[in-house]
C-alpha cells in the first residue's frame, strides 16, 4: 500500500504566471507606460531659462511668426471647445425632446446648461429673484449686465427667450431647488433667479417747470459731473388723446426709508397710479437690491429713480422753480406742541400753520407739480424737512381715543395720499 504521508501533493491547476517564486504584483495587469521628460527636464534646467535659451534672441520676423501660431492655436482650441460644448447640448436637447420635457405649446426650445457643480454667490452681482422683477430687469434694460438666468422648473419660456435673444443670458437650469434658494437667501424665486449688476440711479440736480405736460430733470454726468438737463414726459399723459388734459407731475422723495419691504411697497403703488419719479437720498436710506425689487413686484425698474447727497438744497432749488413739496406729517398732539413751544415757539408757529387737510391735495396738484416727502414710521420726516415744506398733510384715525396703533404702515400711507392727489 502506497504511502501517502511520504508523497508530494501537488496543485490541480498550474499557475499562470511564469515565476511563482516571486510576489505577485497587480502592477503587471496594466499596460505600460513610460514617463516622458520636458526638454528642461533633460537638460536639468528651469522651464523659465529654457525658453529664454530657444525664443530669446530670435528676430522680429520670427517673433511675429510665433506670435500669430500661438494666437491661431488660441482660437481653434477655443473654436473646438465651443463646437464640443454645442455638440453635448444639442445632443441633450434631443434627449429632452424625446422624453417629451420639451414639447412647448409654441414648439420653441432654449438652449440650456444643466450646472451640477456647489452654487454660490458671485459678490460683483446682485441677484434679482420672481418671475415679475426678472422679467421687469430685462425689459426695461437699464442695467449694466445680464450674466445668467438660474431657472428651475420654469415655465415662462418667453421670459427666457428674451434673456437668451436680447442679451445673450447664459440659462443654467438647476436640478435642486434648493440652489436657487441660496442665490436668494430663501426669497421666493417662482423658479427663476438673475445674475446681473445692480441698479445704477442718476444724481439728481434740480426740477424745472412744467409745461404741455412736460418737465425737466437735471441730473449730474457720471463722467465730469456736468449738469445734464432732461425733459420728461408726464406718466398720466394719454397718448391716444388728440389734446390731452394738461396734467401735472407728481414725484415722491422718501426720507429715511430704512425697510426694504416698505420700499418696495411705495414704488409699486408709485408706479401704479402713474407717480412720475421717486428721489432718495444717498444715505441713510434702504438698499435698492433684490428685496426692494421683489416688493415692488420689478416696478423699481420701470419707474426713474434718482439719489441726491444734498436733500435739503434740493428741496430749495425745486421749490424756487415753482414745485410745491407736500410732507406727510401728523397733526402733534397737546404735548408735542408743548414740547415744540419750550424748544422754539417760532418753529411751532410755522409748523402749524402749513398743515392742510388731505382732500386740498387734489387741488394743489392741479395749480402746480408737486413732490410728497414721505418719512419713515419710527422717526418720521426731519424737521428741518418739514419747515422748508410749502404744506403739511396727515390722515386722520378713526379711532380717537386709541394710543396703541398710532400710526399706519409708511407703504399704506403712501398708497392713500397718492391715490388721494390724483383724485
Amino acid at each position: 500500500m502506497r504511502n501517502l504521508d511520504s508523497s508530494p501533493i501537488k496543485p490541480v491547476f498550474k499557475p499562470h504566471y511564469s515565476n511563482p517564486g516571486k510576489t505577485k504584483s497587480f502592477e503587471k495587469s496594466l499596460p505600460y507606460s513610460e514617463t516622458k521628460m520636458k526638454p528642461w527636464e533633460v537638460q536639468n534646467i528651469s522651464k523659465d531659462v529654457f525658453f529664454q535659451r530657444k525664443y530669446g534672441n530670435i528676430s522680429p520676423e520670427e517673433r511675429n511668426k510665433l506670435t500669430e501660431k500661438v494666437a491661431r492655436q488660441r482660437r481653434l482650441r477655443n473654436m473646438r471647445k465651443e463646437h464640443e460644448r454645442e455638440q453635448r447640448e444639442n445632443a441633450r436637447a434631443e434627449r429632452m425632446a424625446k422624453s417629451g420635457r420639451e414639447n412647448h405649446s409654441d414648439s420653441e426650445q432654449y438652449r440650456v446648461s444643466r450646472d451640477r457643480t456647489p452654487i454660490g454667490k458671485n459678490s460683483l452681482f446682485e441677484y434679482v429673484y420672481g418671475t415679475h422683477s426678472v422679467r421687469s430687469a430685462l425689459e426695461s434694460g437699464k442695467r449694466s449686465s445680464y450674466s445668467r438666468l438660474y431657472v428651475h422648473n420654469c415655465q415662462d419660456r418667453q421670459l427666457i427667450k428674451i434673456a437668451e435673444t436680447k442679451y445673450g443670458v447664459k440659462i443654467v437650469e438647476r436640478s435642486s431647488k434648493n440652489d436657487l434658494n441660496i442665490l436668494c437667501n430663501n426669497g421666493v424665486h417662482n423658479g427663476v433667479v438673475l445674475e446681473t449688476k445692480s441698479l445704477e440711479l442718476n444724481t439728481i440736480h434740480s426740477l424745472g417747470a412744467c409745461q404741455d405736460n412736460e418737465y425737466k430733470v437735471t441730473v449730474y454726468n457720471d463722467l465730469d459731473d456736468a449738469e445734464v438737463e432732461i425733459v420728461k414726459t408726464v406718466a398720466r399723459t394719454d397718448p391716444v388723446e388728440d389734446e390731452p388734459v394738461a396734467k401735472m407731475p407728481l414725484g415722491i422723495f422718501l426720507d429715511g426709508i430704512t425697510d426694504p419691504q416698505n420700499m418696495g411697497g411705495i414704488i409699486r403703488s408709485a408706479y401704479y397710479f402713474g407717480v412720475d419719479f421717486i428721489v432718495v437720498p444717498g444715505s441713510h436710506t434702504a438698499r435698492l437690491g433684490p428685496v426692494a425689487n421683489k416688493a415692488s413686484v420689478g416696478a423699481m425698474d420701470l419707474i426713474d429713480i434718482y439719489e441726491t447727497n444734498e436733500s435739503l438744497k434740493f428741496i430749495d432749488r425745486i421749490r424756487a422753480n415753482g414745485w410745491s413739496v407736500v410732507s406727510t406729517s401728523a397733526k402733534p398732539s397737546v404735548d408735542e406742541i408743548n414740547d415744540l413751544k419750550s424748544k422754539h415757539e417760532k418753529v411751532e408757529q410755522q409748523l402749524k400753520n402749513k398743515y392742510v387737510d388731505m382732500n386740498e391735495l387734489p387741488n394743489i396738484l392741479s395749480q402746480t407739480p408737486v413732490l410728497l416727502v414721505m418719512g419713515s414710521e419710527g422717526e418720521g420726516i426731519r424737521t428741518h424737512m418739514k419747515l422748508r415744506s410749502d404744506f403739511l398733510v396727515g390722515i386722520d384715525k378713526g379711532r380717537k381715543q386709541d394710543h396703541i396703533v398710532d400710526s399706519l404702515n409708511v407703504s399704506v400711507a403712501s398708497g392713500i395720499l397718492i391715490g388721494k392727489c390724483l383724485e
